[in-house]
C-alpha cells in the first residue's frame, strides 16, 4: 500500500512559525514532524511515500531528498495553489493509478505507529471502502466531525467550519485508509463532505476507529508544546535518561527526572536539568543555568550563564544570553536573545490570555502561555516580552523594550527613552 502525506498547507494560524517553513518541518523533541510519520509507516511496512508539497517545500525536500536515508522511497507532488485537502490528494491522482486503495495521511498531525496500525486493522477487520480514525475533542467546532452508528460505521462527515458545523465529538484523526474508487467523486464535488455523503448514499462502507490516547494536530503555536510534552513522554517516561557518549557533562550537574542528552553538548558546572528535557547534538548549557519541565533544545543551541527555562521549544542554533529568563515559549531558528531578556509567561491577575489574528479572538486553552518568536530575531539586553505575544521572522528589537503587541516581521524595535537630570537636594 502507498502511503499519501499532505504537507502543502500554509499554516498561516502558526505564523510566524511558519512563515518559511511548512507545518510539518515543525520540530519536536528535537526532529520534524514529517520525521515522525514516516517512521510511524515503517514501523508498518510501509516504504512507498509520496508526499504533496507547496508551502516551504524548498527545506522540506532538502531534507528528506528521495527517502535513502530513511530507507524508504520518497515522490514528491507539488500543490502550486494551496486549495484544501481534496485537491491535495487529487495533485497526487497520478501517483495513485492502479492502486486499489492508498493511506493518507495528514501532513500536521502528530503520528503514532500505532495510529496507522489500527487504522489498518480496522480496515481489513471491517472490510470498509474508507477506513478513518476518530478522537473525541472538547472543541468538535474547529475540526472535521463524524456521526458513527453500530460498530463504528460512519453515517456522515461534516468538515470543520465553526460552532454551527460539527456532527458529534468525534473529530477526524488524520490518518485514513481509502478505495481509490472516491477520487472521481472529490473530482466531481471538490470537497470531501459530499464526496462522502455521496459514498455512502452509493453503498460504500466507511469505519472508523478511536485513538483514546493523547492526540495533537499542529493549528495554533500551544499545539507545539503539546506535542512536545506527548513525544517526550513517550521517549524517556519510565525509561530513564540517555547521556550520549560524547557529551560533557560537569559531575556538578544536578539531574532530576529524565533527560535526554544527545552527542557533543556540554553541560557547564551546577546547571540543573529537571526533566523530562531533551537536549540535542552540540547544545551549550553555561554555568548554573536551570532548564525545566518538557524543555526542548534542537541542536546547536547555546545557553549562557544562569539562564532559567521552563517548558519551551527553542528551534536549532538558538543563542540564549546569560540571565535571562524563558517559560512557555517557543523560539524560532537561528535567533539570538541577548542578556537579561525575559519571555514571560502570565499576566497578574492570572488573566485569560488570547491570540489575535485577523478578525479571531481566540482564548487559549492554557493559563500560562509565552512568546512565539520567529526566526532570525534578535531580542535586545534586559527587554521584556509579554505573554501570547508574537514576534515575527527578521525582526531586530533593541535593548530595554517592552514589547506587549505582535511585531510584524522584518521590524526595527527601539525604545524611547526620556532622560531628566536634576540637581539633587540635600
Amino acid at each position: 500500500m502507498k502511503a499519501l502525506v499532505l504537507t502543502a498547507g500554509e499554516g498561516k494560524r502558526l505564523r510566524p512559525l511558519t512563515a518559511a517553513r511548512s507545518k510539518s518541518m515543525l520540530m519536536i523533541a528535537g526532529r520534524p514532524v514529517l520525521q515522525y510519520i514516516i517512521d510511524s509507516l515503517k514501523e508498518n511496512d510501509i516504504y512507498d511515500i509520496v508526499i504533496v508539497v507547496g508551502h516551504g517545500r524548498e527545506d522540506l525536500m532538502d531534507h528528506f531528498q528521495m527517502g535513502g536515508d530513511q530507507d524508504v522511497r520518497i515522490r514528491y507532488v507539488i500543490q502550486m495553489e494551496q486549495k484544501g485537502a481534496e485537491d491535495a490528494i487529487l495533485c497526487a491522482k497520478d501517483e495513485l493509478e492502479g492502486e486499489e486503495e492508498f493511506l493518507l495521511v495528514n501532513g500536521d498531525v502528530l503520528v503514532e505507529p500505532e495510529m496507522v496500525a489500527r487504522t489498518l486493522a480496522n480496515h481489513k477487520t471491517m472490510d470498509s471502502d474508507v477506513a478513518m480514525l476518530v478522537t473525541l475533542v472538547s472543541n468538535p467546532e474547529q475540526y472535521g466531525t463524524v456521526r458513527m452508528g453500530a460498530n463504528g460505521i460512519v453515517e456522515k462527515l461534516v468538515e470543520k467550519g465553526g460552532p454551527e458545523r460539527y456532527v458529534s465529538n468525534y473529530a477526524v484523526a488524520g490518518v485514513t485508509v481509502f478505495s481509490t474508487k472516491i477520487l472521481p467523486l472529490l473530482e466531481k464535488h471538490k470537497g470531501m463532505e459530499k464526496a462522502y455523503e455521496e459514498f455512502i448514499g452509493g453503498g460504500a462502507k466507511v469505519s472508523a476507529a478511536v485513538w483514546e490516547k493523547e492526540w495533537a494536530e499542529f493549528t495554533w503555536p500551544w499545539d507545539i508544546l503539546s506535542a512536545n510534552r506527548i513525544v517526550m513522554d513517550r521517549l524517556l517516561r519510565g525509561k530513564g535518561s540517555f547521556i550520549a557518549e560524547s557529551a560533557d557533562v560537569h559531575p556538578s550537574v544536578v539531574i532530576e527526572g529524565s533527560v535526554y542528552i544527545d552527542e557533543g553538548s556540554i553541560i557547564r558546572p551546577y546547571v540543573t536539568l529537571r526533566g523530562p528535557l531533551y537536549i540535542g547534538k552540540r547544545v551549550y548549557i553555561g554555568n548554573n543555568s536551570l532548564v525545566r519541565d518538557y524543555s526542548s533544545l534542537c541542536d546547536g543551541v547555546r545557553i549562557g550563564y544562569a539562564v532559567e527555562m521552563r517548558n519551551c521549544m527553542v528551534f536549532e542554533r538558538v543563542n540564549v544570553g546569560r540571565m535571562t529568563y524563558l517559560a512557555d515559549s517557543i523560539i524560532g531558528s537561528d535567533t539570538c536573545i541577548e542578556a537579561g531578556a525575559q519571555l514571560w509567561n502570565w499576566r497578574p491577575g492570572a488573566e485569560p490570555l488570547y491570540l489575535i489574528r485577523e478578525d479571531e479572538k481566540i482564548q487559549i486553552p492554557l493559563r500560562k502561555f509565552g512568546a512565539i518568536v520567529g526566526d532570525d530575531v534578535v531580542i535586545g539586553v534586559n527587554s521584556s516580552i509579554y505573554p501570547a505575544t508574537r514576534i515575527g521572522s527578521n525582526t531586530v528589537i533593541s535593548a530595554g523594550c517592552v514589547i506587549d503587541e505582535d511585531i510584524p516581521p522584518d521590524s526595527e524595535v527601539t525604545a524611547v527613552q526620556k532622560v531628566k537630570v536634576t540637581k539633587r537636594k540635600d
